[in-house]
């Protein structure tokens, strides 16, 4: 009887390991293709004769072309990933090290990838089967970004974390476009300290100003939950966010307290016409543009101007 089962067992692993075995094949076919043709020009059936199966037997695999170039994007993503992962455990290293390094290695992703950003370009990625996928895809680079960008600035920077995220992944993308795009021939590693550089300069002047976050973490924490488990925010939580941004920023602005009085109870009267079945929609907007008026509110309110 043990024997049997012993039996078993053995055909079970080595079915899954040829399994295993084909559906790498796959991916590394899938890859092969998708960087030579680009993700439309590349068809199942070439695929599936590359590796020298039907084209059903692929279909057991993958359900679909999206379902496959979403399977050999995620292998890129994770080996780039562990290659992080090892520079952050390498104790040798000192936290500005680290973070040079990881910038470094976003770029040599890119550049080894083109036609990544050539596919991603082409596609609508706002809309259909990748939409969600793109989202938790942005969503886990934003939070590899403040991780970074955390380890390297210190907690010293956590009000103004998700700027600086902003700042940080504006300057890498135009510099990875030049290369790409318009073949500069730019130095990943100079791009990296020059980065490094700009990036420490302007958390200190943020640290030392005392400089009000544009990028509430209250808002973009609840990006992040909901985006990284591929779920859209809820309109009516979202706009709450938004008011308890608003009136967080009101209690800090350098006005009079009469000024803030008038703003707070504008946003009370803004919060109580959004629960009402019928909100009034000339009320609502004359309370925006009441409390957009004061400069430092005008980016929460143009926000919340989409959500009503």
């Amino acid at each position: 009887m043990f024997y049997f089962f012993s039996l078993q067992c053995q055909i079970f692993f080595k079915r899954r390991k040829t399994l295993s075995i084909i559906r790498q094949n796959i991916i590394e076919s899938a890859t092969r293709h998708f960087s030579e043709n680009g993700f439309a020009a590349t068809s199942i059936q070439e695929i599936a004769d590359d590796c020298g199966i039907a084209k059903g037997s692929l279909y057991k695999f993958f359900q679909s072309k999206e379902d496959l170039y979403i399977a050999f994007h995620d292998s890129q993503q994770m080996a780039m990933y562990t290659k992080i992962e090892n520079i952050r455990a390498d104790a040798t290293l000192n936290s500005r090290e680290v973070f040079i390094l990881e910038t470094e290695c976003h770029f040599e992703f890119f550049l080894n990838n083109k036609f990544i950003m050539h596919d991603i370009k082409k596609m609508n990625t706002s809309k259909g089967h990748f939409a969600p996928y793109f989202l938790r895809l942005r969503a886990n680079h934003l939070k590899y970004s403040k991780e970074s960008l955390t380890r390297f600035l210190g907690e010293i920077v956590h009000p103004n974390i998700w700027d600086l995220v902003v700042m940080y992944n504006g300057i890498a993308r135009e510099f990875i476009f030049l290369v790409l795009y318009e073949n500069k021939p730019l130095n990943s590693r100079n791009i990296a300290v020059y980065i490094a550089d700009r990036i420490e300069e302007l958390a200190e002047c943020i640290v030392q100003k005392k400089t009000k976050p544009i990028l509430q973490n209250s808002l973009m924490d609840n990006y992040m939950k909901y985006e990284i488990a591929e779920k859209s925010i809820p309109v009516e939580e979202y706009r709450t966010s938004l008011l308890g941004n608003l009136l967080s920023t009101v209690k800090e602005l350098p006005i009079t307290n009469f000024r803030k009085v008038e703003l707070s109870d504008a946003i009370a009267l803004l919060q109580e016409e959004l629960k009402k079945e019928a909100p009034k929609s000339i009320l609502i907007h004359a309370l925006l543009d009441f409390i957009g008026k004061e400069h430092e509110l005008n980016n929460i309110v143009s926000q919340l101007k989409r959500y009503v």
